[in-house]
C-alpha cells in the first residue's frame, strides 16, 4: 500500500508524440511533451490506473506496452504492474531492450523476438528514433524494421 497518497511521482511520455488525458481526482487535463516526463500526485496516477486508463496500464491491464510509464516500484506495485520481489516486472520497452533485440545473431532470431516484442504504434515509432540515436548499422534487420513498422530510418 502506498503511504503517501499526496506524493509527487515523475511519470515518462514513451510515446514519440504528445499525450494527454483528463484528471479524475481534480479539474483540469494532463498533457505530456513527447519524450517528456511531468510529476502528478499518487493518488491521481492510481485513479488513472484503477479507471482503466490505457496510457497506463497498457493493453494487458498491467502495464504492458505501455505509453506512459510511473517511475516509482512502490506505486507500480500497489497498482498490480510488478510485485514487491522483482519477479514480475512492467514490460515496456527502453534503449536495453532495443540493444539486446539488434545483438541477436540470426535474422530470423531478430524478426521473431521483435515482432513479439514491438507491439504498439508508439513502440514502432520509438525503435525508428532509437535506431538512429544508438547509431545501429544492421542493413537486414534495419531493413525489416521498416517493413515491420511502417516507418523509415532515414
Amino acid at each position: 500500500m502506498v503511504t503517501d497518497l499526496n506524493k509527487k511521482v515523475i511519470v515518462k511520455n514513451l510515446c514519440s508524440w504528445g499525450v494527454g488525458f483528463p484528471r479524475i481526482n481534480s479539474n483540469g487535463d494532463v498533457s505530456i511533451a513527447k519524450n517528456g516526463q511531468i510529476s502528478l500526485i499518487a493518488d491521481e496516477i492510481i485513479a488513472q490506473c484503477y479507471n482503466n486508463n490505457k496510457l497506463f496500464v497498457g493493453n494487458d491491464g498491467k502495464g504492458s506496452h505501455a505509453n506512459i510509464y510511473i517511475d516509482d516500484k512502490e506505486l507500480r506495485v500497489e497498482v498490480g504492474f510488478e510485485s514487491k520481489d522483482n519477479k514480475e516486472t512492467q514490460n515496456i520497452i527502453d534503449e536495453a531492450k532495443i540493444k539486446s533485440l539488434f545483438e541477436l545473431k540470426t535474422l530470423s532470431t531478430f524478426k521473431k523476438r521483435f515482432e513479439e516484442t514491438i507491439v504498439t504504434d508508439a513502440e514502432k515509432a520509438l525503435v525508428i528514433e532509437l535506431i538512429k540515436k544508438l547509431k545501429i548499422n544492421d542493413y537486414d534487420k534495419i531493413k525489416y524494421v521498416e517493413e515491420y513498422t511502417g516507418y523509415k530510418v532515414s
